[in-house]
């Protein structure tokens, strides 16, 4: 049940796609290195590979990554009803818990 942060792959037709691997995919992601967060089996439990360069996350990680990207261009809470972007920003302890409440989620949904 690792978090992984990916990127997109080429199909053989030329097109961009997620790959195939991540099973719950497209969460958080970073315009500066073109990746997101998703989940995938445990080597344990699968019968395919996942290529060596995939950085697994565990839960201090993915809450490293998110205060990285809230300080580079700081999260808003929206929770006002506004348009997306227009709330105040978050504070890290905000962000903090939003990201270990998603791991949390992620990690207990796909168990």
């Amino acid at each position: 049940m690792p978090i992984v942060e990916y990127k997109h792959h080429i199909n053989h037709l030329g097109k961009i796609e997620v790959p195939g691997w991540v099973m719950d995919r497209g969460y958080h992601y970073r315009d500066s290195d073109k990746t997101y967060l998703g989940w995938v089996e445990a080597e344990a439990d699968r019968e395919y590979l996942i290529p060596d360069t995939v950085d697994e996350k565990d839960k201090a990680a993915c809450v490293t990554r998110a205060l990285a990207m809230h300080a580079a261009h700081p999260f808003t809470n929206d929770s006002a009803g506004g348009m997306p972007g227009e709330g105040p920003a978050m504070s890290t302890s905000e962000v903090t818990t939003m990201m270990e409440n998603w791991y949390d989620t992620i990690t207990t949904n796909n168990t």
